[in-house]
């Protein structure tokens, strides 16, 4: 199943969230190095979410342009860095999820 365009942009908007990042910015690609933090951890999210999507079809709903085909493959160097959370992986992943398992989900 891939994630619906309301799945897409709920983690862009929480991921920004957490990082203090604009979501408009990141939604369109034009994000800077520090507000691309917000696309990595959506990008993250949405793939643990939704694992039998396509990796690069995700990474495109996520802004990530035809040049940035790495994208995917970069997630380990992007889990690596100071500012990456694990917990704010989950809480976006929790938010996704939210309506399929309710409560249990947060």
């Amino acid at each position: 199943m891939f994630p619906s365009a309301d799945s897409v942009a709920l983690a862009l908007v929480t991921a920004c969230r957490l990082t203090g990042t604009n979501p408009m910015l990141t939604a369109l690609g034009r994000a800077s190095n520090l507000e691309a933090r917000g696309r990595h951890l959506a990008f993250a999210a949405l793939i643990e979410a939704f694992p039998e999507a396509r990796k690069m079809g995700v990474a495109r709903c996520c802004g990530y342009g035809k040049g940035m085909a790495a994208a995917p493959s970069n997630l380990g160097t992007f889990r690596k860095s100071s500012w990456w959370r694990e917990d704010w992986i989950d809480e976006i992943v929790g938010a996704l999820v939210a309506d399929q398992y309710g409560e249990a989900a947060e």
